[in-house]
């Protein structure tokens, strides 16, 4: 068992499918340190702060997707943002531009 002995090569071929499926969904892109430096001093929440954030997503290009997440840290001009991504149901960090962030009001 684990051999498929009738189509071998039918594991490489999935296994190129996935890859291009997972691709297809994009990855988050955050700002560099460079960046994050430029934007000021940094500080760092007590407790997370629920914010919508728009986060760029990059395909073969870059895609930029509204979430719900945590501010986890931010500076003058960047904010650190803690989100759940929908498609990997893995938390994700990105530090993204102040001006792209928005407070949520919390019910």
């Amino acid at each position: 068992m684990g051999t498929n002995r009738r189509y071998p090569d039918r594991a490489d071929e999935r296994a190129d499918e996935i890859r291009l499926e997972q691709a297809k969904l994009g990855s988050p892109v955050s700002l560099t340190t460079a960046e994050v430096r430029r934007t000021g001093h940094g500080a760092e929440a007590r407790e997370p702060i629920p914010v919508n954030a728009s986060v760029r997503y990059r395909f073969v290009y870059e895609e930029p997707r509204t979430v719900e997440g945590e501010a986890m840290a931010w500076t003058r001009g960047a904010v650190l943002v803690k989100y759940l991504d929908p498609v990997t149901n893995q938390d994700q960090f990105v530090w993204v531009y102040a001006n792209a962030v928005t407070r949520r009001t919390q019910p």
